[in-house]
Formats: structure tokens, C-alpha cells, sequence
């Protein structure tokens, strides 16, 4: 193999290749938390890790379903709380959001991660008629 470690992780650090990319994180941790001040989710845990716990912002009235959001960060970054301001637009539509927080790598390989996926998923479903 010829790219070293840093160099494969620089390639895949995207915010280093956007101008003022750096920046975002703080950005959406901000407009996550106003919106979690404004619309306090329901944490549920899935299992018995410290991140298998999941938000679940309900809309008012009866729920017509539930939309898992898994959020991102190259499996090793980011949690539950980093996206709450992105369940604006489907709770206003009348549906529940999930957000699960899953085990990191290099705590956890990919597998695992997809396993806890799937456990918050079903949480989810138990949880929204």
C-alpha cells in the first residue's frame, strides 16, 4: 500500500477541502442544542452500551410513523445530539424522529455498529404505533 494512514485520512476528511468547513461542527452542535431547548426529546435506550440510547422527538399529536436518522461521521465521530435540528422539518410534518448514538470505532468495528443500528431501529418501531 502506498498512501500512509494520514494521508487516506486526510482524503476522507472533507471539512479540511471546504473553505471554512472547519467551522461546521460548532455550527450544527449550536443550532442542535437550540433546538433540543426548544423540543426536549425522549432518550430510550436499545441496549446496555453507553451510546446505545436514542432521541425521539414526537410531533404534537398522533404520530403517522417514525423516520430513523443515523448520523454520519465516518464511524467515528458525532452522536445522537449532534443533528437534533435536523428532525425540524419531519416532525412538522406530523411524524417521530429517532436519532440512535451508536459505538464508535475503534471501539467497535462496522459490524457491531450496523448491529446496534438495527436494535435501535426495532426500539424505534416498539416505541412510535
Amino acid at each position: 500500500m502506498t498512501d500512509s494512514r494520514a494521508a487516506i485520512d486526510a482524503a476522507y476528511a472533507n471539512a479540511s477541502h471546504i473553505p471554512g468547513g472547519m467551522d461546521y461542527p460548532a455550527r450544527w452542535a449550536e443550532a442542535a442544542a437550540a433546538f433540543r431547548e426548544s423540543h426536549p426529546p425522549e432518550e430510550i435506550a436499545y441496549g446496555t452500551g453507553a451510546r446505545q440510547r436514542f432521541d425521539l422527538f414526537r410531533p404534537a399529536g398522533e404520530a403517522q410513523g417514525a423516520v430513523v436518522f443515523v448520523h454520519g461521521g465516518f464511524w467515528k465521530a458525532f452522536d445522537k445530539g449532534s443533528w437534533s435540528h435536523l428532525a425540524a422539518g419531519v416532525l412538522a410534518r406530523g411524524w417521530a424522529v429517532a436519532m440512535p448514538s451508536y459505538t464508535l470505532a475503534p471501539e467497535a468495528r462496522i459490524a457491531a455498529m450496523t448491529r446496534e443500528i438495527e436494535a435501535a431501529v426495532g426500539a424505534a418501531a416498539r416505541a412510535v404505533p
